[in-house]
């Protein structure tokens, strides 16, 4: 029997950013909440609408994982495409609960095989990981085949996050208030590091937000590959900063290319407007 894959992921992935012909591909929302108003329309709108509400509140913005209903729901809906399995790509199980819904939900459908992957990662690695798994999909590559090149991007790839204005990081609870005053005070920025075991790690303190950015840019290209490297730069809507970054790139490296993306309203809730990431992906050679 010819095996159908569906490669399944969620909106932290900012996949509705990338371009491309996959029919494959399928998302689920993670819904952010700024007080009554729920924002998950992500492939309809990007993140554009949530940013604007988001710079018109005072209110803290919540986030929640799609439910075990709902990622059911999503299951079936592929199932009843014709699909035969579905690899499914949500956030890092250490930053959401959204990988384990997706077990939940993996034992109560029928029909259809689930392949769920702790993908260790989200933001445009994960995009970037969805499009490979629907890339060698379409090759007629094996679940495992792809599970295993999946993780192997989860292994040779970082995300590395500047963040301006400390505000949501303490209304959120990752940040103490005694620290965010000294941290102001001193001017001093956290860089905070994706690592390769999917947790969020501040990897050093660097006083003024320029500085953190140049830093940023320095651990990327150190750890990117030359030949077979990929870079992302991903922002709200902070223009200035993102530009400043390109130009920091282009000083190092003027060949390297590199893709732009927006940071992922899920992310944005909790690190605020004023961040902004630098990401590598290295691809082993074919």
């Amino acid at each position: 029997m010819k095996r159908k894959i569906a490669v399944l992921t969620d909106s932290s992935s900012t996949i509705y950013t990338f371009k491309h012909d996959y029919d494959n591909i399928f998302m689920i929302n993670l819904p952010c909440y700024i007080g009554e108003e729920v924002f998950t329309d992500f492939d309809k709108h990007g993140d554009t609408l949530f940013y604007q509400a988001l710079k018109n509140t005072k209110l803290v913005p919540k986030t929640s994982q799609p439910s075990v209903g709902e990622t059911l729901d999503m299951f079936n809906k592929i199932k009843e495409l014709g699909y035969t399995d579905i690899i499914y790509l949500p956030i890092s199980k250490e930053l959401s609960g959204t990988y384990l819904n997706g077990h939940a939900s993996k034992e109560m459908v029928e029909g259809i095989n689930v392949e769920i992957v702790d993908t260790k990662t989200t933001v445009s690695i994960l995009g970037a990981m969805t499009i490979e798994a629907a890339r060698l999909a379409r090759l007629g590559k094996s679940v495992e085949e792809i599970v295993e090149k999946i993780k192997e991007i989860s292994a040779n790839a970082a995300y590395y996050l500047v963040v301006n204005d400390l505000t949501s990081l303490v209304q959120n609870g990752r940040l103490s208030y005694a620290k965010y005053r000294i941290a102001n005070f001193l001017h001093i920025k956290p860089l905070i590091i994706l690592n390769q075991e999917g947790k969020l790690m501040s990897l050093e303190n660097v006083r003024t937000y320029k500085a953190a950015l140049k830093k940023a840019v320095d651990y990327a290209l150190k750890n990117l590959d030359p030949e077979c490297g990929e870079l992302h730069i991903s922002y709200t809507d902070n223009v200035e900063d993102l530009e400043f970054v390109k130009q920091e790139i282009l000083k190092r490296k003027p060949d390297v290319k590199y893709q732009v993306f927006t940071i992922p309203s899920t992310v944005t809730a909790h690190v605020g407007m004023s961040a902004l990431g630098v990401a590598y992906i290295n691809y082993k050679k074919e």
